[in-house]
């Protein structure tokens, strides 16, 4: 009989929120876009941090993907067979 382990990786570290995780955030900040009232640099801050999150979030998910692969192989027994299929990636 064969144990499963679970790798734990360490998180990125993220800002103190994330703009995808506060939907009041998300409409606020729409609010104030339609409205005219963000300055340039400021939308170029926001769009600094979204690209970041999202980088952040593809990375996530492509870590848990794996992690989801690796077990599905380990509990259908297959080896190296599925590999190079499994190298596929969210953060295209």
């Amino acid at each position: 009989m064969s144990t499963i382990k679970l790798q734990k990786t360490e998180p990125v570290r993220m800002p103190e929120y994330r703009i995808s995780e506060s939907e009041s955030m998300q409409y606020k900040l729409l609010y104030q876009i339609r409205m005219g009232n963000m300055s340039t640099s400021e939308l170029d801050k926001l769009q600094f941090l979204c690209k970041s999150e999202l980088h952040q979030l593809r990375s996530e998910l492509d870590t848990k993907l794996q992690e989801l692969r690796d077990l599905n192989n380990q509990m259908q027994g297959n080896t190296d067979d599925n590999k190079e299929k499994d190298k596929e990636s969210i953060a295209a």
